[in-house]
């Protein structure tokens, strides 16, 4: 246990710094390399247009880090200005939905819904849904706690870009009291999280992968820098510890929730067309015939939550040692 112990202390003093995150859609050298780069071409077009108002979208690389108690995440890519949307779901936390209930009500017309019947591969559990799309000239997005997927009622907070709405090159803050909309019957969707989520978007990449099914150019999906990020509280998701596994589920659809593209991350095996809703590129109004046990690999990536800097623990004190061995004991 010492040896174990004293060779944990080293590895910590020898961890670098993490660079500081500016929250903008273009990603940063603070996160590293890429957790997952796509596998596939995209089937919902490839983008041109370098000032970033096209229909075409493609997700090409996924990248997270954790800071100053915070998740960070960009996806680099494209989203298209026609309400298609990316989705995030987060596994940050014990319990979640494997597969995805219908009974959940947000999004506009509540098309939420529409994921119920939807399986994620074996071992991923959402707790979180965080979405963007365009919505007319701004980019929005919105964040929603499913608590299990067993209330219509959960709590959703959303907001629109405050700088460059408009443009190609959008960011934003949804604030603790800037509540989701449940546009049916109005009815306004109380939030839930206590400090704000911070979102960029960068809609200018014209490089990545190419229009089709093939396999993607891993090296040209890799060398992306832009697309859409956002920052949220650990306390907001679950609180996740020390050394605790968070997972990442990144998917391009369309506005209404019941039919998914080919652009997933981490990505499906090549060939593979658009999933549709039953999983193989028909519609069938929901997206309950998608199960991602049917494809090789996993559709997620993961990171942990790190050990605080040594600084922070000779701050704590003895405190922080106990917290160390606490860690050490668990993880044995």
């Amino acid at each position: 246990m010492k040896r174990m112990y004293g060779l944990f202390l080293v590895a910590l003093m020898a961890s670098p710094v993490s660079a500081q995150i500016i929250v903008d859609g273009t990603r940063d050298v603070g996160y590293g390399g890429a957790l997952a780069v796509q596998t596939v071409q995209t089937q919902f077009g490839d983008n041109t247009n370098p000032l970033g108002f096209s229909n075409e979208g493609e997700l090409d690389a996924g990248y997270a880090t954790i800071d100053g108690g915070r998740l960070y995440v960009t996806l680099t890519g494209n989203i298209g200005a026609n309400f298609n949307k990316v989705s995030v779901f987060i596994d940050s936390k014990a319990g979640g939905e494997n597969v995805l209930s219908n009974v959940p009500q947000y999004d506009f017309n509540n098309v939420s819904q529409n994921f119920g019947g939807l399986r994620f591969d074996a071992g991923f559990e959402a707790d979180y849904h965080l979405f963007g799309r365009w919505n007319g000239g701004a980019f929005e997005i919105d964040v929603a706690d499913r608590a299990g997927g067993a209330n219509a009622v959960v709590g959703v907070n959303g907001g629109a870009a405050g700088v460059g709405a408009g443009t190609g090159v959008q960011s934003g803050v949804v604030n603790p009291g800037s509540n989701g909309l449940n546009s049916s019957g109005n009815r306004a969707l109380a939030g839930f999280i206590a400090s704000p989520v911070e979102f960029g978007f960068n809609n200018t990449n014209i490089l990545g992968v190419d229009f089709g099914t093939g396999p993607a150019n891993q090296v040209a999906a890799a060398a992306v820098a832009t697309g859409f990020e956002f920052s949220i509280a650990l306390s907001d998701i679950g609180n996740p510890g020390f050394g605790d596994l968070i997972k990442i589920h990144a998917a391009y659809g369309n506005g209404d929730n019941n039919y998914h593209s080919n652009q997933i991350l981490a990505g499906l095996p090549a060939p593979q067309g658009n999933l549709g809703g039953d999983g193989g590129g028909g519609f069938t109004g929901s997206l309950s015939g998608i199960n991602f046990n049917n494809f090789g690999g996993d559709q997620f990536f993961s990171l942990r939550v790190p050990v605080p800097e040594p600084s922070t623990l000779a701050l704590a004190g003895l405190g922080g040692c106990g917290m160390i061995v606490s860690l050490l004991r668990r993880k044995k």
